[in-house]
C-alpha cells in the first residue's frame, strides 16, 4: 500500500490566502445552529402565532446548509413538524426545528 502524506504535499503551493480561505470555510461548515433558551422558543412560538391567527407577514430566519437564510410571507398552515409559508413567488415549506427567529414585519405597525 502507497504511503501518501495527504494534504502535506500540497501546503507548499498554497498561498496565504488560500489557506486562510479555506479555514473559514471550514469554520462555517463545522458550525452549528444556536440552541435556544426556553424563554425564546416561547416567544418564537408567541410570535408564529400571532403572525398564522392574524395572517400577518412574518420574516423567518431559518438554519439550512450550514448557514441562516431569511423567509418573509403568510404563514398558511402549521402542524407538528413544519409550517406553510408562502411567500410573494411560491409555496415553501420550513421544518419548526431549524427556525431561529422569527420576527412579525414592520409595514403593519407604521
Amino acid at each position: 500500500m502507497i504511503q501518501d502524506r495527504g494534504t502535506i504535499k500540497w501546503a507548499s503551493m498554497m498561498l496565504p490566502e488560500h489557506l486562510e480561505l479555506l479555514r473559514e470555510y471550514k469554520q462555517e461548515r463545522t458550525e452549528q445552529p444556536k440552541e435556544l433558551t426556553e424563554w425564546e422558543l416561547e416567544e418564537l412560538q408567541k410570535t408564529i402565532n400571532q403572525a398564522f391567527n392574524q395572517q400577518l407577514d412574518i420574516k423567518l430566519e431559518v438554519w439550512k446548509n450550514y448557514k441562516i437564510t431569511q423567509w418573509t410571507g403568510i404563514i398558511k398552515s402549521i402542524n407538528t413538524n413544519d409550517l406553510i409559508l408562502e411567500t410573494l413567488l411560491k409555496t415553501k415549506s420550513i421544518p419548526i426545528q431549524s427556525i431561529q427567529s422569527a420576527q412579525l414585519d414592520a409595514d403593519y405597525y407604521d
